[in-house]
């Protein structure tokens, strides 16, 4: 009997499959990558070598990311992904029109039409963890959840899934850590996770789903999983649309790679070990810089007064108690949140009591973090502040001249200092390199831990360090991935990690900033001694500081800000044994009283009166402050789409997409369709289904306000034309250096969409270019009249009525500018402006309602 062999080296796991002469599988094994794909492969072999001749194998293929483990003079095929999955597939399920494949870090989409006798059709993720086996591997181990839990707990939730951003990882987590502040259940957050990479993945493809519809890959072991594409493809294709799940479909790959290699000939060996350090560069190693940890607190004896600081960050939850000095910590206890910010308090609050803090008069609390607001009606906080400003008051204490470098879980702040003044401050923006869950999971793809010592410890046996890269996690997690491929030893791995947090923080948060002589590092992550030598590597000269209590110092912050602010005054906080013993239920729900379907958390103690959370106006929180504000872009907006006659005229409906360049344009497109008497259609304002159906239509790399562009011309899809312009130039030109061009994206725009959606002759197009004169947009305009059947006098007519509404428009917003600053310089108000696009500043749906918020 003759045997072939397929082998697919993947990014987490590689899987062997040996199938006989009649295609039927004979073996099928896994490994995951631990120690790079050579390895891997090697010991796979060494088990097939113990069950069967080797000899007996006369043809063999390999794909996967890993597939170049196999040297090209063993003669083994090579096989794309796509190909080997389908082929394997098409064995068992020749009916099969669709696969979806989900992997450790990959997905792909196959679209067959005639098996493999026509092209097939492939859409895969992007460089970027979201819609994959390890975007939820690393959700779930922040949550404490073992991937087995991890779909039971998931099937239990019955509630709709709130909504999770499925664009990136980065974006999910920090949507997650939301969640979880608000008290939203891990079962329900579990489900939102699952539906997160169902629509992530199905974002890959537009339109229906051919059917049958087959999942494959490691995820398909994920029952939730399997359901939320099951609804989520239903959704887009209109019926019921089953997703099946075949068998075998772990080894899927390597079972079609193996098919593939029936007419091959090749030859099946041990694979050698190799050595290829020598391709990567060599950096300077680590070197050990004295670090001082905070000292072991003793329990509390006497009764005195002290202050509380609590600090609900997006991973941990820190409490401290100053004495009444403000001066000396005399308790403090730290642990990870856990999706549970409520339980979490209670716990450290309890672990606080078994050490002596019912001896201690609490005089003022102050809270800080992304769960200040839930927690501090919880615990009755004095005082409720941002974590940049309670960093701010700490670092004052130990020097106030020095810059401040802060990591936590998810952000990263720098806060920048001159003459003890803060000048400017920076956070991360939505990227998790250079923070300590960029350690935490890319420590735990290795086996490793950062909390006993173990990876700064390998850290410093390094003899060099290698350049990772100052990418994204999601980026780097490959970037590692490809160092253990290649046999690069486990301690220069984790030493390049050190240096890649530094390096990722300086480039994405400090940037073209200029730090001063002086500057502290806090957070828990600086217990790492290889990271702290990591930033002396990169800071040279300067003088750095590690606060002895370094990951409380958002904590300790917040105390002296409650201290000082608490002079005569009675604190609100209810005790550290009525804390714990505190009964909370926390429910929330979809707020459907506008397009915004805020998600609401309810908190209710027992005896009180309920507190809501979540909401973007007055209708549920508690807190006046938080009420509906009238703004000056509300005032613009109204002027802007003051002429619209919602259901009026007699002609063709035509559609007007309320994105980009119709924050600026609406009075001269929407005169003109009213002067024509067509029934002119505005798509709505930003809601959350409009971003996910542009997300869902538009080009991954494109800029978020070209893609909503998508979304509210899908929108139209009920009138007869759609009207949006192709604007060049904006203006007059004023000399060769400015021209007024507007963003060639922009400009291509109307194109894009009418391409993606198919709109086709319903698209009306008409060229904007203001340095040509009004003459040339009348001329452009009339022509798109001629189109819709009206003559070329009716067209010009209107264009010039278009126009005149436009000139109005900007007449009248000029002299709101002026009403304003006279009103400014009357009385005694301050003006903030706001810098951006007018499709930015104007749409907040797309800015997060940021005027108002401002307002507030």
């Amino acid at each position: 009997m003759r045997y072939f062999l397929g082998i697919d080296v993947g990014s987490v796991n590689s899987k062997l499959s040996l199938i006989d002469e009649r295609r039927n599988i004979v073996y099928l094994d896994t490994e995951k990558l631990s120690s790079g794909p050579r390895l891997t492969v090697k010991s796979l072999i060494a088990r097939l070598a113990d069950k069967i001749d080797l000899q007996k194998i006369v043809g063999a293929g390999v794909s996967g990311s890993g597939r170049t483990a196999i040297s090209k003079e063993l003669g083994w095929a090579e096989y794309s992904d796509s190909l080997a999955i389908a082929s394997g597939l098409l064995h068992f399920h020749p009916d099969a029109k669709t696969i979806i494949q989900i992997g450790g870090q990959t997905s792909l989409i196959i679209g067959l039409e005639d098996g493999l006798r026509k092209p097939w059709k492939v859409a895969s993720n992007p460089l970027c963890a979201a819609g994959t086996g390890r975007f939820l591997e690393q959700q779930a181990y922040r949550l404490g959840i073992s991937m087995e839990d991890m779909s039971s707990l998931a099937l239990k939730s019955e509630e709709a899934p709130p909504r999770i951003a499925a664009r990136c990882s980065v974006f999910a987590k920090t949507d997650l850590i939301h969640l979880q502040q608000k008290g939203v259940s891990v079962e329900t957050m579990l489900r939102a996770l699952c539906d997160s990479v169902a629509r992530m993945v199905a974002s890959f493809r537009k339109g229906p789903f051919e059917e049958p519809v087959y999942l494959v890959g490691g995820v398909a072991a994920n029952l939730a999983i399997a359901k939320m594409l099951n609804e989520v493809i239903s959704a887009r294709n209109g019926h019921e649309t089953k997703v099946s799940v075949p068998e075998n479909y772990l080894h899927m790959e390597s079972l079609g790679t193996a098919m593939l290699s029936m007419d091959k000939t090749s030859h099946v060996t041990l694979l050698p070990e190799k050595d290829e350090r020598e391709r990567f560069f060599q950096l300077p190693k680590l070197e050990i810089v004295p670090a001082k940890d905070g000292k072991l607190l003793k329990k509390i004896e006497k009764e005195c007064t002290g202050y509380l600081g609590v600090d609900i960050g997006s991973t941990s939850t820190k409490a401290v108690i100053l004495d009444e000095t403000g001066k000396e910590v005399i308790g403090k206890n730290y642990l990870m949140t856990a999706g549970r910010p409520i339980e979490a308090v209670k716990e450290v609050f309890s672990n606080l009591l078994k050490e002596g803090a019912d001896k201690i008069r609490i005089e003022g609390v102050g809270i800080t973090g992304s769960g200040r607001y839930l927690v501090g009606s919880f615990i009755g906080a004095d005082l409720i502040k941002n974590e940049i400003t309670a960093q701010s008051r700490a670092a004052e204490d130990l020097d106030a001249e020095a810059d401040i470098i802060e990591i936590g879980g998810q952000d990263s702040k720098l806060v920048i200092k001159r003459n003890g003044v803060v000048i400017d401050y920076q956070m991360n923006k939505a990227c998790a390199a250079g923070t300590g869950s960029f350690i935490d999971e890319l420590a735990e793809m290795l086996g490793i831990s950062v909390t006993n010592g173990e990876f700064a410890d390998l850290a410093f046996k390094a003899p060099y360090t290698i350049d990772l890269g100052t990418r994204c996690a999601a980026f780097m997690a490959q970037a590692v991935g490809s160092a253990q491929q290649q046999g690069m030893p486990l301690e220069i791995i984790v030493a390049s990690l050190a240096s890649a947090i530094a390096k990722n923080y300086l480039s994405k948060v400090v940037g073209n900033r200029s730090l001063g002589d002086k500057v502290i590092l806090t957070g828990a992550v600086f217990y790492n001694k290889a990271v702290v030598s990591a930033f002396h590597g990169q800071l040279g000269d300067r003088e750095l500081i590690v606060p002895e209590h370094k990951e409380i110092s958002g904590a300790i912050g917040a105390a002296l800000l409650a201290k000082e602010q608490m002079v005569g005054r009675k604190s609100s906080f209810r005790g550290f044994q009525r804390v714990v013993e505190s009964k909370c239920t926390l429910t929330s729900f979809i707020c459907k009283g506008c397009d915004n379907n805020c998600t609401i958390t309810r908190m209710q103690m027992s005896g009180e009166k309920a507190t809501y959370y979540g909401s973007r106006c007055d209708r549920y929180d508690s807190d006046a402050t938080h009420a509906k504000k009238e703004t000056l872009f509300d005032r613009r907006e109204e002027m802007l789409f003051r002429e619209y006659k919602k259901d009026s005229g007699t002609g063709p409906s035509v559609g007007l997409p309320r994105a980009l360049l119709v924050y600026d344009f609406a009075p001269l497109l929407i005169g003109f369709l009213n002067a024509l008497d067509v029934r002119c259609v505005i798509s709505s304002q930003t809601t959350k289904e409009i971003v996910e159906k542009s997300l869902e239509l538009s080009y991954a790399d494109s800029c978020f306000p070209l893609k909503l562009l998508h979304g509210h011309a899908a929108m139209l899809e009920d009138t007869d034309y759609i009207l949006y312009p192709s604007a060049i130039r904006l203006g007059a030109v004023k000399g060769d250096e400015n021209q007024k061009y507007s963003c060639p994206l922009v400009q291509a725009s109307p194109y894009i969409i009418r391409s993606v959606i198919g709109l086709e002759e319903r698209m009306l197009t008409p060229t904007i270019d203001f340095s040509q004169g009004d003459g040339d947009v009348i001329k452009n305009l009339t022509e798109v009249a001629v189109k819709m059947g009206f003559s070329k006098k009716q067209g010009k007519i209107a264009a010039m009525a278009g126009l005149r509404s436009l000139r109005k428009f900007e007449l009248d917003q000029a002299n709101l500018g002026k009403e304003i600053l006279e009103e400014l310089r009357q009385g005694d108000k301050l003006g903030v402006v706001i810098f951006a696009r007018s499709y930015m500043s104007q749409d907040a749906g797309a800015n997060l309602g940021i005027a108002e918020k401002m307002a507030q």
